[in-house]
């Protein structure tokens, strides 16, 4: 992914500033009308510009669809790379087949004519599967579970998949749990930066939802693939494995069967409509 070209793009698909403007091509604002979900039509705007660029032999890989707004955003012109969607369907009052149904729905109506391929599963499992994908990962689109821990592992356990030079967009990056984790991992691992941030200026930002920031990652000798796992990101892991991850699923199941219990998760748990942003 040559992530020159990529921030050279986006300064192109927008009337001005991108942190102040709004994307030229209106597309996306119809998009956020059409497909239900949470992602910004400024932000499905920089999605699409990742995936134009895309170099054929890497994929585009997204962890939480929700409905699919985001990658029917990404896809949009692009009918000749491989997308892939890693997906749970676990939501506040979403679960099982009705998030299912929602997903393929939307992706059918809106990116029939692309190549996305949805695995369901905990993405942090799945991507210790070998052969998962069948090529490098020149894009990565990070929305799934907004705890620190998550976040330090969304970029520790993806970066054995990633191209030699890969761009890596985290969403909700200005929720200060998710920006800290990612500072964090970034100051352990020289290979990473932060090239970009569209922040939000409140909750749910009309232009920029809860920020988005742009990550660049250049492979090393010390991140040769093949490299074994730091122990930074390993012992993270076996503690996700062994009591985070499944405390947060069992929450999400009594959420699905107890509503009552929102909001008090609300208060424990950051969603896209609780977080507030200093």
């Amino acid at each position: 992914m040559d992530l020159a070209r990529f921030l050279d793009g986006v300064e192109e698909a927008f009337a001005g500033d991108p942190q102040d403007s709004e994307p030229i091509d209106p597309r996306y604002g119809q998009l956020v009308q059409d497909v239900a979900g949470y992602t910004s039509a400024a932000e499905l705007a920089v999605l699409n510009v990742a995936a134009r660029l895309l170099p054929p032999d890497e994929c585009y890989l997204e962890v939480g669809s929700y409905k699919g707004r985001s990658m029917c955003g990404a896809v949009q012109g692009v009918d000749d790379r491989v997308f892939y969607v890693l997906e749970n369907y676990l939501e506040f009052g979403m679960q099982g087949e009705q998030a299912r149904q929602e997903l393929h729905d939307n992706l059918a109506r809106h990116a029939a004519h692309a190549d996305v391929r949805l695995l369901e599963g905990n993405c942090f499992e799945l991507l210790r599967r070998p052969g998962l994908l069948d090529r490098p990962v020149g894009v990565y689109f990070y929305d799934g579970e907004h705890t620190a821990t998550s976040h330090y592992l969304a970029l520790g356990m993806i970066e054995p998949w990633l191209a030699d030079e890969a761009l890596v967009l985290v969403d909700d990056a200005t929720y200060p749990m998710v920006s800290d984790a990612h500072d964090a991992y970034i100051a352990r691992h020289p290979q990473w930066r932060v090239e970009r941030r569209w922040d939000a200026r409140s909750n749910d930002d009309p232009l920029w939802a809860n920020g988005l920031h742009a990550l660049s990652f250049r492979r090393d000798a010390a991140s040769a693939r093949g490299s074994a796992e730091t122990f930074d990101v390993r012992w993270r892991r076996l503690a996700y494995a062994g009591a985070l991850g499944p405390g947060q699923k069992a929450a999400w199941k009594a959420i699905h069967t107890y509503p009552g219990l929102v909001p008090l998760a609300k208060k424990l748990y950051p969603s896209k409509k609780a977080s507030t942003i200093d």
